[in-house]
């Protein structure tokens, strides 16, 4: 057991690490182009030269990486991750991310000294992590979009009766709302400045966030286009059943709740109870490990337990 406490330190800390160079990277990135597109005066390009400099061969090795595979044909799975997720990484440098944190994993663990089927199970997790991270990222964001779909209606409809326009409306928007939904309208009012039809730049925006009380909207301001009326009071009127809709899913995730805990205690627990009798009496435990009937039992009882989640995640799931 001290050999898995050592891995997981080990791998705790080569993830944090690695979590914080690429979070400074891409901060630095995203302020550097945020000043040479509203600030791009001499000391702004001289202040942009020094952080540059600074981190010259961290860009050069990242970037170094992420051209070996620019020519690879990435799934439309990943694209699309990384597109929902609100991700300003290309496919080629996510799949490098992927590459350069088991690696440096692996390399870490294998310089302490650990075995070789440790080392293999770190890069493994090492693989495994970012992706996780990314669809994470991407629910947490997607689930964001219903809250501010009632604001969005709202700001909307006050701006229409107030004499605005429905684009001067939607760049209002674009200012005001936070993300995911502000900068997409930001990114549709200008798609729409451009020349783009209507019809496209929502069916990109329902695209890029895929969400089913977005889709309703927009299906209904392109046929309220079509068909005339009042869209202000068609907007408030979406408010109101979303806004209803995004209460009774809130009761639901209220009574749901034992459910869940319900689900992680029992699915953890036979975990906890293992590691807790490894620690404390190891020669108790060790035949678990070392003989065939303990495997047997080991994979039997994982089996029903992954089965008994699943039940319980079917059964706590309700569709609204």
């Amino acid at each position: 057991m001290k050999i898995v406490l050592e891995l997981l330190i080990i791998f705790s800390l080569v993830t944090v690490l690695i979590f914080l160079f690429l979070s400074g990277y891409f901060r630095n990135k995203r302020m550097n182009n945020r000043m040479k597109e509203f600030l791009p005066s001499p000391q702004m390009v001289e202040t942009n030269n020094h952080q540059e400099r600074g981190s010259s061969l961290i860009k050069r090795f990242f970037g170094a990486t992420a051209n070996i595979f620019k020519n690879v044909q990435f799934s439309e799975n990943t694209e699309k991750i990384l597109l929902e997720a609100g991700s300003k990484l290309k496919p080629e440098e996510f799949f490098a991310i992927r590459i350069l944190v088991p690696a440096g994993s692996g390399v870490i663990s294998g310089l302490i000294g650990l075995p070789w089927y440790l080392v293999l199970l770190v890069i493994i997790i090492g693989f495994i992590l970012p992706i996780n991270l990314m669809k994470r990222k991407r629910r947490i964001r997607l689930a964001r979009v219903n809250y501010q779909l009632i604001e969005v209606l709202g700001t909307m409809a006050n701006s229409m009766r107030a004499g605005f326009s429905f684009m001067q409306a939607m760049q209002l928007v674009g200012k005001e709302i936070p993300d995911p939904l502000g900068p997409e309208f930001e990114r549709l009012v200008r798609q729409a400045g451009l020349g783009v039809p209507v019809d496209d730049v929502f069916a990109d925006l329902v695209k890029r966030l895929p969400n089913k009380e977005l889709d309703v909207v927009v299906r209904a301001i392109l046929a309220q286009r079509q068909s005339g009326g009042n869209l202000a009071e068609l907007l408030e009127t979406m408010e109101e059943t979303i806004r209803g809709r995004v209460r009774i899913l809130e009761e639901l995730k209220t009574l749901t709740a034992q459910g869940r805990m319900s689900s992680w205690i029992i699915t953890l627990l036979p975990v906890a109870l293992g590691l807790y009798l490894a620690l404390v009496n190891w020669d108790y435990f060790a035949p678990m490990l070392q003989h065939p009937l303990g495997w047997m039992m080991i994979f039997v009882g994982a089996t029903a337990n992954i089965i008994g989640w699943l039940i319980i995640q079917k059964i706590i799931r309700i569709e609204v």
